[in-house]
């Protein structure tokens, strides 16, 4: 007999000719990979967003303002005997913790980035003290899911490895001609993604062996720096169009300033995309060949990009060692814990 699991999250959704989507994938995977052995049920928002991922609306409640979403929530602590894995703090998810508490209902916490550090970028540093007191309340009275162990204090904890990584991905990867040098970056177009400072630091290159361009792919406030230099585009919610994406260009940057397991970065190594960082998230190295840290300075980037041209099939021999996260593995690992 499956377990119920209603898994609550701050995304938004939208509905579009009746159908519900929503920006991130993982809501999307989350419900496509877990329905053998649970019973799903979302609680999640309603917004104006771009729809991406179409989900399966039969199983998602979703509120308009704070007051339903507490109607939804109360209603589910009565009528469900679930457990309940709630994602990322923010004052909804901090909400229902507390509601679930009261009920003693059975609480996964599942961090995916040190939100301290996102709310101090985009907040400022009092409102991240803030936010730390109330994620230290919800780690200590709940089962932990993090993606490292810098994200929380806690002495116990169940470490994933997130992952959308199948087969296709791996299939038929492309060797790049490399007349010029095509720069890529996949994420929400963001402050805390170092958007804006990697446009500003592009900006400053001037690179006369080779034409230098910069594609963004993702949802978020645009700047109007477009240009033949710098092209935005629309999120890619199509597999093959998005591994297409990654074939055509020659570097994957990644400008965050905070960051806990980036599933982009992995995408790309798997194409076989070199990576360049910044000091920021050195740590996502881990034990990747291909991935390189960079200053946050327009003169380091352009060397190490000569670097990277310079020395382009050695790196990727180098990067044939590398073994990536899956995401059968990575629901093997969930799946485990949630039981």
């Amino acid at each position: 007999m499956k377990k119920n699991l209603v898994i609550i999250n701050n995304e938004k959704c939208s509905i579009k000719e009746n159908d519900l989507y929503c920006e991130n994938i993982e809501i999307k995977s989350l419900s496509e990979n877990l329905k053998n052995k649970y019973n799903i049920k979302f609680l999640l928002r309603k917004g104006n967003i771009t729809p991406v991922y179409k989900i399966d609306k039969s199983n998602t409640k979703i509120s308009s303002n704070i007051l339903s979403f507490i109607k939804n929530l109360i209603i589910s602590t009565i009528k469900d005997r679930a457990d309940y894995l709630i994602i990322s703090v923010t004052p909804y998810t901090f909400l229902s913790f507390l509601l679930l508490f009261l009920f003693k209902k059975k609480i996964f916490l599942y961090l995916r980035s040190d939100g301290k550090k996102e709310i101090s970028i985009i907040f400022g540093k009092k409102l991240s003290i803030i936010y730390k007191i109330v994620e230290n309340v919800m780690v200590k009275f709940s089962n932990l899911i993090t993606v490292n162990d810098l994200i929380s204090k806690k002495k116990k904890f169940h470490l994933v490895n997130p992952s959308q990584i199948d087969q296709e991905w791996f299939q038929n990867t492309k060797i790049p001609k490399r007349d010029k040098i095509k720069l890529l970056y996949v994420g929400r177009i963001k402050v805390e993604k170092g958007v804006y400072s990697l446009i500003d630091i592009f900006k400053k290159i001037k690179y006369s062996e080779k034409d230098l361009s910069l594609t963004l792919i993702g949802q978020g406030n645009k700047p109007k720096e477009a240009s033949n230099k710098i092209k935005f585009l629309e999120p890619i919610s199509a597999k093959k169009n998005l591994i297409e994406q990654y074939d055509q260009h020659d570097i994957f940057i990644l400008p965050s300033y905070t960051e806990g397991h980036p599933q982009v970065l992995i995408e790309s190594l798997v194409r076989q995309r070199p990576v360049v960082v910044f000091e920021e998230i050195e740590h996502v190295l881990q034990k990747y060949e291909g991935v390189f840290v960079c200053k946050r300075d327009h003169n380091h980037l352009l060397n190490l990009i000569k670097f990277i041209d310079k020395n382009y099939e050695e790196i990727l021999e180098k990067m044939k060692k590398n073994r990536y996260p899956t995401k059968e593995n990575f629901f093997k690992q969930l799946n485990k814990i949630l039981n």
